[in-house]
């Protein structure tokens, strides 16, 4: 999953910076080690750059308080574990023909078995039983049923809907005693109603026993996949669900907060402001004209501290920097999903109420420009799809995907009131003005990324004051949709992309001179 960059000194720090070449760049194909792209497979647009907060009044910025991305952070995601094609391979690689042989020979394990069990697990939860939810669980497995105690009565303060355990594939059949043991690849599809537009999907790994043909089937393990095969950023594992021993869950009309029981109190505090901003961002995609669907609502969880942030929803080697990020989830089916298909099922934000910029040493306003960003990014995070006949995600601009996000997030106020105008006027005076819009791996050079952030809020300040606020809804909205930054501009604004770039930078001279 997405990660912050190392921290972003002053503006008037030395160090190269060689500005992007004019127009939109040339995407070469990423592949992963386990082949070529395919159904979820690796986008070709480049990696996001992470949202750097500016600077309090008075002071330089020291170090960089990042944000991550919303949709877009899916690049990432995939651009670290390879194509879903390549995961599918290694759920799939041990099934092979000496576990098949096993299978006809000793009816061991027969899927048709562990889809019963799966049933029956799912029936448990949808009929509040949680004896039966408990009883495949091995009890001789330390905390084994403690942790699924703990997983049904977490569950059970959800608005869940479309709940359901189900089967996606099998390991290899490994003799175990005087029976057989096998890894199984469990979907945990659901969907919060009110909240999500479909059923998305997190994955376990469960190791299941048979002590003979007859015996029922026991669950020995359950929980994520092995760490080092590094699956954890299309896995979604662990949820708070998982995390948390007891959770809380704080709703408002359109925001619903997942958070460790710990943190009721700051639930309850921010709640308000969550919804705020839930608001503000429903009503501005609302004014923009557009019709696709977005989400009614945002899932949204508060963690204390960065090692928290880094850990939910996904496994992070290093402390991430990030003050919040917005993390796509895979719709269900994605493992056979085909070109059609979509490609962000929901978007889960994660806060970190621990963040001194915002929270500890922040003001309301920032606390709301914060939420305000990141539900931004889960608003239009729905619409991402794939390139016209390919598996791979379409092209995304990372100016103008940042870009939109800090619109929102400031307010939709005009993009030279932001806080880091101050120190992107510096950059301008030490470096002077860009050659282009800032994209591709140029966005996290060093020192900059607060002044990038900045580059793409003013770029879809000039859409606004130039074309209006319903033009730029609808580029942003086709643009996510697939279609090339280039084709769109021509359609929506009647120009071609190096003109809108040229008439930017001569808009940006005259507003910053």
């Amino acid at each position: 999953m997405t990660e912050g960059p190392p921290p972003v000194p002053p503006p008037g720090h030395p160090g190269p910076y060689a500005p992007p070449p004019a127009g939109p760049p040339a995407h070469s194909p990423l592949v992963g080690p386990y082949g070529p792209p395919a159904p979820y497979g690796l986008p070709p647009y480049p990696p996001p750059g992470p949202y750097a907060p500016p600077p309090a009044p008075g002071r330089r910025s020291r170090r960089g308080l990042w944000i991550g991305l919303g949709a877009a952070a899916l690049a990432l995601a995939l651009c670290a574990v390879g194509s879903l094609v390549g995961l599918k391979l290694y759920l799939d690689e041990r099934n092979n023909a000496s576990a098949a042989a096993l299978d006809d020979t000793y009816n061991a394990i027969r899927q048709e078995k562990i889809e019963a069990l799966l049933a029956a697990h799912t029936t448990a939860l949808t009929k509040r039983d949680e004896k039966a939810f408990v009883a495949p669980f091995d009890p001789t497995t330390k905390g084994l049923v403690a942790e699924q105690t703990s997983l049904y009565r977490n569950l059970s303060k959800l608005p869940l809907a479309d709940v359901r355990f189900t089967y996606l594939t099998k390991g290899d059949i490994r003799p175990v005693g005087g029976g057989h043991e096998v890894d199984v690849t469990v979907a945990f599809v659901h969907r919060f109603d009110g909240f999500d537009l479909g059923p998305v999907e997190e994955w376990y790994r469960w190791t299941i026993v048979q002590t003979d043909r007859e015996a029922p089937l026991k669950v020995t393990r359950a929980g994520g996949f092995p760490e080092e095969r590094k699956r954890d950023a299309i896995t979604h594992y662990p949820a708070p669900w998982d995390k948390w021993r007891s959770i809380h869950v704080e709703r408002t009309p359109h925001t619903l907060l997942i958070i460790d029981s710990s943190l009721r109190a700051a639930a309850q505090r921010y709640a308000p402001t969550a919804e705020q901003a839930a608001v503000a961002d429903l009503a501005a995609w609302r004014a923009g004209g557009v019709s696709a669907k977005v989400p009614p609502g945002f899932v949204i969880s508060l963690v204390k501290g960065r090692t928290e942030l880094g850990s939910l929803y996904r496994t992070t080697k290093e402390t991430p920097t990030e003050s919040g990020v917005a993390i796509p989830v895979p719709p269900e089916g994605v493992l056979h999903s085909d070109k059609k298909s979509p490609v962000v099922g929901a978007t889960r934000v994660v806060i970190d109420v621990r963040d001194a910029y915002h929270f500890t040493r922040g003001t309301r306003e920032r606390q709301l420009n914060l939420f305000r960003h990141e539900i931004g990014h889960a608003l239009v995070g729905n619409l991402t799809a794939r390139a016209p006949g390919s598996y791979r995600v379409g092209e995304q601009e990372t100016w103008l995907v940042e870009g939109f996000a800090e619109y929102l997030g400031h307010g939709r106020k005009p993009w030279l009131t932001s806080e880091r105008t101050a120190d992107s006027r510096a950059v301008i005076r030490e470096i002077g003005l860009p050659r282009s819009l800032p994209n591709g791996p140029a966005w996290d050079l060093e020192g900059r990324v607060g002044y990038h952030y900045w580059l793409g809020h003013s770029a879809i300040g000039y859409l606004v004051e130039r074309y209006g606020e319903q033009k730029m809804f609808q580029l942003v909205a086709e643009h996510y949709c697939s279609r090339k930054i280039g084709e769109v501009t021509q359609d929506v604004l009647g120009v071609s992309y190096e003109e809108f770039e040229k008439a930017w930078l001569a808009y940006l001279k005259t507003e910053v001179r």
